[in-house]
């Protein structure tokens, strides 16, 4: 088969050995041949390498003298024009790494100094080094050295360094820069001939080849056949050479260092491609390392091939006199140097795509000629068309005969492609995960990764690297799988042994899909990394069955939604109204970045609004019954599975379910697989997520956690509250509209958390804390004494100052331990242990993992740690805090009785005890103390009572024989021989006694006693060795058998923290903050809002100066207003007019914000806030469409609107800008009209409703329950000319209507042409005559038809007219 270059090529070799093996190769080497017939050479290593390998040695007796510089004639070679010449001093550069001062001499051997032509051309050097080296460097890396006083040697010059091999090599420059060419040809005394040189020499003389495009001559052909030939024969005598090679195992730094080392690897264009799956060869063929490098040396050395071939076969067999010696292996301080070679991530041939590894423009990638796998002819595995509706574009048909002549290694891959199509493979070769074909052109697309040199694409990374790469990937929304090596060449090796007739496609390692990550499905385990950001980020399966229109239910809803970071799952059902309200609500309080749904199930408005609502979600539809369960077969796989029988009560014979999913199971059936009523579309949606849990490998970890909830929308909770509505409601409904109008969570414009309340309130330490925040944000108080308990809470912590420092301080070193505890259990699950193939796994990095492992464990304790800490500090003030919630979170369990903190103090002390923590961090390996693994201890305990009883026999055995000098002897199976002397032997042996060896003058016998005990002793180590190769695993499952005492001390700090948080926000305003009032509602009274001083909290300064406070009524009357101490009237609308770009929507906004702030249970920016609780704040704000969903902008806010007429009671909230404005000014009106009465005649709840309608205004201008209010401005200069008039916004909230909406002073802001406004102003004063002659004219008609009219009532009118 082929042999083509490798991953392994990218990286330098260390030298032979075997002085034999370093002879320098004849100039032109036959290289093997393709398949086809076409030659091919064997890879080129890195030029680094070639420098790093030539490295002068010191003797026994000092440096090796350097031999005498042969001359050279100063005239380059024909063809080869060349400005340098030996002697001169250059900088020169390899490609990839810093520029270096060098100097210019003949090859050691070929007395050259020039190689190749044109492009091609190179130049021989020595690098200026302790010891030096040299290479070959191509004549575009060489410039001529003039000092380190020149400016490109300077600071901020292309040739400045400040690494100091550098430095020290321009020192040395600048000490042979006055001599003259033959001086310095005197430091040239750098000779070795280096291997890398041979295979360079071959690629130029290939390369020369080419260029001049001359056939392949018969000498060729016989040096191919000749180099085929030794490839077969496999002689002794070549396996005997590469055994004297000195073989180095490639060494990745470990995951602390992992940045550096994944930035090393970028493989050079003109390099190879991989493994048996492109060249034949399997695992088999790789050489298993003799030695290993320094880990903490920068030089990646590979496995290195068993290679055959003419070159390297003359090499072995020359004479050792004939070749100079080399060192045996490259020095820690000459990997240090090499160091400084390390190629800068912008370096420019690195680009993304180019290389002499990709196409020309004109050709293309091998899989792109397959005619199979071209769009429009693909089929899936069941053979269909991708015309067909049923499709799976997931899967994909590859042809047999194709895979029948592929490669064992690239047949598998073939196979694992067919299966997940849609998906990214990281397949594992050796130490590296590689990239073919399509997965390959993504790879260099969105990483930046380089392909190797072949006509099929192909890349590649380190192991150590899969953290970051899948990562960036799973991002872009790729779907990525990882594919390890399940067994090693020698599990192989056994395998095929036991196989009658083993193929060639059985002689490949086993390699097995161990994890699918996506956007939803990440758990972020030691090989993935940890997360980089608090928010939680959901998978949703969603299901739909069409409803009927009585009360409003369009439609039922089941969904099943996880964060599989922390495990947990939230399961219901819903039904909703015509326009999706509640599930537009449950995407923005937990927004999915995967949603799966049933194809063909959901309906047109669904798709839209998850069209329109998640534009940047994955979102895919599975096949119904087959991959998205219906509710039985949901259960059955629970059940079958085994995924809760950690829960088993013995007291319960039934099938094991989690509290939450109880309810949704029918009471009638103890089997457990019949759903309730009601909880269909609940339990599908819940075999959906698990059957995609189990493809992406993580179902185990997952649901063995048991951590359900029932998701019940907020709404619904409040409605099946028993109390009186506004006691009752237990939480303020914030639908999606309203997260959005308001900006509570990203704003408008950039998607971001910059100017939201959200990142106002978030001054929380931990991450943990950070999303409960959020999601009290989205959900905030509705009880009064809630409320207020919250409240106390913060003036609680306020009277603490110096504690609260405390606290805070010790929070910030708190690790995110909800999902450590979610990892922890994932390492510990046993269900995980046995079954995965993640068990099975070869991982190269191992120890670096284990590490890791043992990193977050310990964080953890540490974390728990500091809550015992945490508790102490706050301890002696507990006593005096009001607020009970505080006093629950921060006193123990047991000790109070309001005390909810767990008593952790036993569980750190044994944990802390259990193992030596710090030889556990350094070596990856937990080694038990005595007491604490019940397995391990007896397994100890039994060896040395198996060796007492041995040596009591030995001594038995001595006073039989009469002989002390009886001793044991042996090792492994073969141990506790009795070593008898021989003239003893002879003389007093029993007969029990079985000879099992001599030795001169001994005998060695067994007996049976002495094999039962032997056997016992091997029966316990085995035990002992057991224990501790699972110890990690035991240990992590015994931490988490507490998970409920670990979940709820994480709760409860989670409580504080936010409260922490809180307590800042309250204290830190810029201006006052006063304490909410919040007032219980009477049957008999009304809801009312009572703001004084009031601040935007988001909007702290203007453009401006300070945030100028409002006064805001609603439902109640300023003093100013009262006759006698009695309110004169009390209207819950209030009718908001004012100037263009006035601060209406501001004003509006922040009454709703500060309402949520209050019923958060925080201080608000103002200086008194009194208001009865809201149960759901309502928002039709801003004018927007939803193209994507194919919604006007005026359909937008009727849909809103409509919403609003729908669900609002008298407790609610409303606001309402400018609604009407996107169609006629008649239609609008008239519906703003509508509304405007209903809300306050009929629905009576508080309201803020804006408009430039002044006819609206003047409609309402008398109405009991509306109230008239605006932003107040100050107009000078006023007159027929609009250019003229100069308006100044004061911001403020006044009483009574603006007579104008000053819209030519928005226009004249926004620069419109003068003309243009001009023109305006006269169409204007045109409309507004038609209008007052209209309106005069209907007052008129009006007068007429009273039969007592008379000239006095005529009068007013006739005047107007005549003005008019």
């Amino acid at each position: 088969m082929s042999r083509q270059s490798t991953l392994f090529s990218f990286f330098p070799k260390s030298p032979p050995l075997s002085a034999s093996s370093a002879k320098a190769a004849p100039e032109v080497s036959s290289p093997p041949p393709r398949e086809n017939g076409s030659a091919t050479r064997p890879p080129k290593r890195s030029r680094a390498a070639a420098a790093a390998s030539t490295v002068s040695p010191l003797r026994a007796g000092g440096e090796r003298k350097a031999s005498k510089q042969p001359a050279v004639s100063w005239t380059p070679p024909l063809g080869q024009a060349c400005e340098f010449a030996p002697g001169d001093l250059v900088w020169a550069k390899l490609e990839g790494y810093p520029w270096w001062p060098s100097l210019v001499y003949n090859h050691p051997t070929a007395e050259e100094y020039l190689r190749g032509r044109g492009k091609s051309l190179r130049i021989h050097v020595q690098f200026f080094d302790d010891p030096p080296t040299r290479g070959w460097v191509s004549v575009k890396y060489v410039k001529l050295y003039t000092g380190s006083a020149c400016k490109e040697a300077q600071r901020g010059g292309v040739y400045f360094s400040g690494k100091p091999e550098i430095r020290r090599a321009v020192e040395l420059a600048d000490a042979a820069f006055p001599k003259s060419r033959e001086k310095r040809l005197e430091l040239a005394v750098c000779k070795e001939l280096s291997e890398p040189e041979e295979e360079e020499e071959e690629e130029e003389e290939e390369d020369m080849e080419v260029a001049d495009r001359s056939a392949a001559s018969e000498e060729d052909k016989e040096n191919n056949s000749e180099d085929e030939k030794v490839k077969g024969q496999k002689s002794r005598a070549t396996r005997s050479a590469s055994a004297k090679t000195k073989r180095r195992r490639l060494v990745v730094e470990s995951d602390s260092d992992a940045e550096s080392s994944e930035e090393e690897f970028r493989p050079e264009q003109n390099d190879g491609s991989s493994e048996e799956c492109s060249s034949g060869l399997d695992e088999r063929e790789l050489s298993e390392p003799d030695t290993e490098t320094d880990p903490d040396s920068p030089i990646k050395t590979p496995f290195k091939r068993k290679r055959a071939g003419t070159a390297r076969a003359k090499r072995a067999s020359s004479s050792p006199s004939e070749m100079p010696k080399r060192p045996a292996a490259v020095s820690l301080s000459t990997k240090s140097r090499l160091s400084a070679f390390s190629a800068p991530e912008a370096f420019e041939c690195q680009s993304n795509g180019g290389g002499a590894g990709s196409p020309s423009p004109g050709t293309a990638w091998d899989h792109e000629k397959l005619e199979w796998l071209k769009p429009g002819k693909r089929k899936d595995t069941r053979r269909r068309k991708e015309s067909e509706p049923d499709y799976d574009c997931a899967t994909l048909h590859v042809p047999d005969d194709f895979l029948c002549k592929c490669t064992p290694g690239m047949r598998r891959w073939w196979e694992l492609k067919s299966q997940m199509f849609d998906t990214v493979i990281f397949y594992k070769v050796g130490k590296f995960y590689e990239l073919y074909h399509m997965d390959a052109v993504t790879g260099v697309t969105e990483l930046g990764l380089s392909y190797m040199k072949g006509s099929w694409a192909h890349s590649g990374f380190p192991e150590i690297a899969f953290g970051r790469f899948s990562d960036a990937l799973v991002q872009k929304g790729y779907k990525v799988a990882r594919v390890e090596q399940t067994e090693t060449p020698e599990m192989m090796e056994a395998r095929c042994k036991s196989l009658r007739h083993p193929t060639k496609f059985d002689r490949v390692v086993r390699r097995e899909v161990c994890r699918v990550i996506t956007k939803g499905t990440q758990t972020y385990s030691v090989l993935d990394g940890s997360a980089a950001e608090s928010r939680s980020k959901y998978l949703l399966c969603l299901k739909e069955a069409a409803g009927t229109e009585q009360a409003g239910q369009a439609r039922s809803y089941g969904v099943c939604f996880v964060d599989t970071s922390v495990g947990r799952f939230h399961v219901g059902q819903f039904a909703d109204d015509r326009h999706c309200s509640r599930f537009r609500t449950l995407l923005a309080h937990h927004p999915p970045v995967q949603v799966l749904f049933e194809r063909g199930n959901l309906s047109a408005e669904s798709r839209k609004i998850l069209k329109g609502c998640l534009i940047s979600a994955l979102q895919e539809g599975l096949q119904p019954t087959s991959q998205f369960w219906d509710a039985s077969k949901a259960l059955r796989v629970l059940a079958e599975e085994g995924y809760f029988t950690e829960m088993r009560d013995a007291t319960d014979p039934g099938v094991p379910l989690p509290a939450a999913l109880r309810p949704m199971v029918s009471e009638t059936d103890s089997l457990a697989l019949t759903p309730a009523e009601g909880y269909d579309l609940a339990l599908s949606s819940l075999g959906a997520c698990v059957f995609y849990l189990q493809r992406c490998l993580v179902d185990q970890e997952l649901l063995s956690m048991a951590n359900f909830e029932e998701y019940m929308p907020v709404d619904v909770a409040a409605d099946r509250a028993k109390a009186s509505p506004a006691i009752g409601r237990r939480r303020l409904v914030l639908d999606g509209v309203t997260l959005t109008n308001l900006e509570l969570l990203q704003n408008a414009t950039t998607g971001t958390r910059e100017g939201t309340l959200l990142e106002q309130l978030d001054h929380c330490c931990t991450y943990f804390g950070k999303r409960l925040l959020k999601q009290w944000l989205c959900a905030p108080l509705c009880q009064p004494l809630a409320i207020e308990d919250r409240l106390n809470a913060i003036e609680d912590l306020m009277a603490v100052p110096g504690k609260v420092s405390e606290l805070v301080e010790l929070l910030n070193k708190v690790p995110d331990l909800e999902r450590l505890l979610s990892r922890i259990h994932s390492i510990g699950s046993p269900l995980k242990s046995k079954e995965h193939p993640d068990s099975r796994a070869v991982l190269y990095e191992e120890t670096s993992y284990s590490k890791k492992k043992i990193a977050d464990f310990l964080s953890a304790l540490e974390g728990f740690k500091v809550f015992q800490v945490v508790l102490q500090v706050i301890e002696p003030s507990v006593a005096a805090f009001q607020s009970l919630l505080l006093r629950q979170i921060v006193s123990l369990k047991g000790s109070t009785a309001d005390g909810l903190f767990p008593d952790l103090s036993a569980e750190l002390t044994r944990w802390d005890t259990a193992f030596d923590h710090q030889k556990a961090r350094n070596t990856g390996v937990i080694t038990p103390k005595a007491g604490f693994d019940p397995d391990y201890d007896q397994a100890l305990t039994d060896i040395k009572e198996t060796e007492r009883n041995l040596q009591e026999y030995l001594e038995t055995q001595r006073k039989r024989l009469g002989c002390r000098s009886v001793v044991y002897w042996g090792s492994g199976r073969n141990r506790y021989q009795l070593e008898v002397p021989e003239n003893v032997a002879d003389r007093r042996v029993p007969e029990e006694y079985e000879l099992k060896s001599t030795k001169k003058g001994y005998k060695r016998y067994w007996t049976k006693v002495i094999e039962q005990l032997l056997d016992a002793m091997n029966n316990a180590e085995e035990r002992r060795d057991s224990a501790l190769q699972d110890c990690m695993r035991r240990l992590f499952y015994n931490f988490d058998k507490n998970y409920k005492n670990w979940q709820a001390a994480v709760d409860c700090i989670a409580v504080l923290d936010v409260l922490l948080s809180l307590t800042h926000y309250s204290q830190s305003g810029d201006g006052p903050m006063c304490r909410p009032v919040v007032m219980f509602t009477e049957d008999d009274t009304q809801p009312f809002l009572e703001l004084r001083a009031s601040r935007h909290p988001c909007v702290l300064k203007t453009f401006f100066g300070d945030f100028i406070p409002n006064d805001v009524f609603i439902g109640c009357m300023d003093a100013e207003d009262l006759e006698d101490g009695v309110r004169k009237k009390q209207a819950s609308c209030l009718l908001v007019t004012g100037p263009n770009m006035g601060g209406k929507s501001t004003l509006m906004r922040q009454v709703g914000l500060l309402v949520i702030l209050a019923q958060l249970g925080c201080y608000v920016p103002a200086e008194s806030c009194k208001f009865n609780p809201v149960d759901r704040v309502f928002t039709r704000l801003g004018a927007s469409d939803r193209i994507m969903s194919g919604e006007s902008t005026f359909f937008v806010e009727l849909s809103e609107t409509s919403s609003i007429l729908q669900h609002a009671t008298p407790y609610s909230l409303v606001l309402l800008d400018e609604l009407g404005r996107g169609t006629a000014t008649y239609d609008g009106t008239a519906i703003a009209s509508a509304v405007v009465k209903e809300l306050a005649e009929n629905i009576k709840c508080r309201t803020l409703f804006s408009t430039h309608y002044h006819s609206l205004v003047e409609d309402f201008s008398h109405a009991t329950a509306v109230s008239l209010g605006h932003m107040a401005c100050m107009v000078e200069n006023e007159c027929e000319d609009p250019s003229q008039e100069t308006i100044t916004f004061l911001y403020k909230f006044v009483k009574g209507a603006c007579p104008k909406s000053y819209g030519f002073n928005a226009a004249r802001l926004a620069n419109i042409p003068e003309e243009i406004i001009q023109k305006g102003h006269k169409k204007a004063k045109e409309f507004e005559k038609t209008t007052v002659s209209f309106r005069l004219f209907k007052e008129m008609l009006f007068l007429v038809e009273d039969p007592n009219i008379n000239f006095l009532t005529l009068q007013p009118v006739l005047q107007k007219i005549a003005e008019l």
